[in-house]
């Protein structure tokens, strides 16, 4: 599946601007994790399988919101054929709690912690004076993360996963993913 064939796999079943933007975050996440994964272990990755499992890893969120335990199954059945095997058990295993299938590769990792850390950064940019994600820096979310009061819904030990999974420390992990949705600002809905 090519990113223009995941764009319109993605607009059938997502309709919400919000969660199209969720989608395309994580996606650019996804992106910039492989490079770096792959500079720093020197085992050079698909990068983009890793970011069409970013573009698609929540498309039947809206059609599976009150049925959780469907949630990425109900993709699988849909268009699990169309995609590589790698891709369709990293989308599944971001949400193990209820598919159990466990993250096991560094692809799967990444999607699993990237995914709550992008809804932190745009939750931290929309608080912003100026309402910008460039004025978003890696020290403020970092004492963001440090306030269960702020985003609360935001699971701080899935995006803590980073440094045991993918052995990349936090600050290093939060810095990679902001760059990251900041190059794509205005796909985001932000002012450049």
């Amino acid at each position: 599946m090519t990113r223009q064939e995941a764009l319109q796999t993605l607009q059938v079943y997502t309709k919400a601007p919000n969660l199209v933007r969720h989608h395309l975050a994580v996606e650019a996440a996804m992106r910039a994790i492989c490079k770096i994964h792959s500079a720093r272990t020197h085992n050079f990755e698909n990068e983009e399988m890793w970011a069409i499992a970013g573009l698609l890893h929540d498309a039947d969120y809206e059609l599976t919101r009150n049925t959780p335990e469907r949630h990425t199954l109900y993709l699988e059945e849909k268009i699990g054929k169309a995609l590589p095997k790698e891709v369709l058990y990293a989308i599944k295993a971001h949400n193990y709690k209820y598919t159990k299938a466990t993250p096991i590769s560094a692809m799967d990792w990444a999607l699993y912690t990237c995914d709550e850390l992008t809804g932190f950064v745009i939750a931290a940019a929309l608080i912003q004076k100026d309402k910008k994600i460039s004025s978003v820096t890696v020290e403020f979310i970092l004492k963001k993360l440090g306030e269960p009061s702020f985003a609360k819904s935001v699971d701080r030990a899935q995006i803590q996963a980073c440094e045991q999974s993918l052995k990349i420390p936090l600050d290093q992990y939060v810095g990679i993913v902001l760059a990251a949705l900041q190059g794509i600002a205005t796909d985001l809905g932000f002012e450049a």
